[in-house]
């Protein structure tokens, strides 16, 4: 059923309607008769509770008919003239053998292992042509690097660069670089700083828990490079030095306290406001990485403080030190946003359309949805840079709700599900898997049932999700 009672404390009761992507306030007796519906009991008093709502419009049966993406009408359009983004991968190799890495041989995920493979100059400047002849009605462009490690191609990366602004006119330009940073030099960074480039730099928190997982092919630890060379380009090329970003992979087993003291103490190198905190990627993979309670414990200690920050009940923390938890509050306004009703053609959120802001291009110059997939997979193929799009295997990607339709249509989190083709995609079928995408639901429940508690809980103390105010 299109609905999800639930309560944030012992007092407040609340149901979700799917149908109208709105919360509404029940009484504990309301609440007990809706979870017994849910659950499937058949007592005609719990009915009678439900039939009052519905007779207000409210907790009405799905009105879906058709899971289908609502891009799906424009798609042909939106890929020949809206594309703002590519990605190359510029070689898959890499200096460092990660842990976790899916490119490590590590026995987690199923994937390519680093190959001494580097993409070609042909390959970039094809990518960048197509990328400008289908931006048309765009005015924002944005090309990124990507590896194994780019920065084994440096003198490509900086030759793209210089090619792209060349070749666009009239708009926006920007770079980005996902980095172990170990390669890093003075000579990469004296000619990157010229150009509007964000570098993404892989850093796992202090020495230990870094040089853990993240070592040289040799087995010696990256935390001593990586470090010094993220110092010296601050002294040295501070500009490129405050556009720079952090990405931290947190292993079971690591202290999540620890690593974010780390990088609180670290200010004067590492901006806290920049680091992006990740557990392991549960695509490609049948293992489950269980954290421990300590993990869950110091993570949700630094998210409660975020919540006290938008309350006004810590004023002493700064705002930046929680900066990726308060976007993340403020996305919820996005999801649980009421709608009029939903319309009988519909698509769970989570997927946005392949190819338009992430394009993928690996070093054979085919193309992806994105940076996150399997290469091995044949599923997620979109094209290349020969050829274009294959607009019917786009259509099919992007339409990923419509493969276990019957559930999704009466799922109560249809709109603030999370799965997207990659997570959907075992990485070895033509088609999707309609048994493996179900694995992921439950899941994908319980973020959205906390989610939506989270954001209840901050009406309940009338917050208005104000962004410009807390930003001032």
């Amino acid at each position: 059923m299109p609905f999800m009672p639930f309560q944030t404390r012992p007092n407040l009761f609340y149901v979700y309607d799917m149908n109208k992507n709105s919360i509404y306030r029940t009484t504990q007796r309301q609440y007990e008769s809706l979870c017994r519906v849910k659950s499937g009991s058949d007592d005609a008093e719990d009915f009678k509770i439900l039939e009052k709502y519905q007779k207000q419009g409210i907790l009405l049966d799905s009105p879906i008919t058709k899971v289908q993406h609502p891009a799906t009408e424009f798609l042909e359009y939106q890929l020949e003239r809206c594309i703002n983004s590519i990605t190359f991968q510029m070689s898959q190799n890499c200096n460092l053998r990660c842990s976790y890495c899916p490119y490590s041989d590590n026995g987690i995920y199923e994937n390519r292992s680093h190959l001494a493979k580097n993409i070609k100059w042909e390959t970039v400047k094809k990518g960048i042509d197509f990328m400008v002849a289908h931006s048309k009605d765009v005015d924002h462009l944005h090309v990124s690097f990507y590896g194994g490690e780019p920065l084994i191609a440096k003198d490509l990366v900086i030759a793209a660069m210089d090619y792209t602004l060349k070749q666009v006119h009239g708009k926006d330009i920007s770079f980005g670089m996902t980095t172990n940073a170990t390669l890093l030099d003075d000579e990469f960074a004296n000619a990157a700083s010229s150009y509007n480039l964000t570098i993404m730099v892989s850093l796992d928190g202090p020495k230990e828990i870094h040089d853990r997982n993240r070592a040289f092919a040799s087995g010696r630890g990256s935390y001593d490079v990586l470090y010094q060379n993220i110092k010296r380009i601050k002294e040295k090329y501070p500009q490129l030095h405050e556009k720079m970003k952090f990405n931290t992979v947190i292993n079971p087993g690591s202290n999540y306290g620890e690593i974010f003291d780390f990088f609180r103490s670290n200010q004067d190198i590492v901006d806290l406001s920049k680091v992006n905190f990740n557990t392991l990627s549960l695509n490609y993979t049948d293992m489950s990485f269980t954290y421990g309670k300590d993990y869950f414990e110091e993570r949700n200690y630094e998210a409660l403080k975020a919540y006290l920050i938008l309350l006004g009940k810590l004023k002493k923390e700064p705002v930046s030190y929680h900066k990726g938890d308060i976007e993340m509050i403020f996305s919820l306004k996005e999801f649980f946003s009421p709608i009029k009703e939903t319309p009988s053609e519909a698509h769970p959120s989570g997927t946005c359309v392949p190819g338009l802001k992430k394009l993928f291009v690996d070093v054979n110059g085919n193309f992806f949805p994105c940076e996150r997939i399997n290469e091995n997979s044949t599923l997620m193929k979109i094209g290349n840079v020969e050829q274009g799009f294959e607009i019917d295997k786009v259509r099919e990607i992007l339409n990923v709700g419509s493969v276990t339709e019957d559930h999704c249509k009466d799922c109560w989190a249809f709109h603030c599900c999370s799965i997207c083709p990659a997570s959907a995609d075992n990485g070895k079928d033509e088609q999707y898997s309609k048994s493996y995408k179900l694995s992921k639901c439950n899941r994908v429940r319980a973020v959205a049932l906390e989610n939506l508690k989270n954001y209840t809980m901050l009406r309940e103390f009338k917050y208005q999700f104000n962004k410009e105010e807390l930003i001032t």
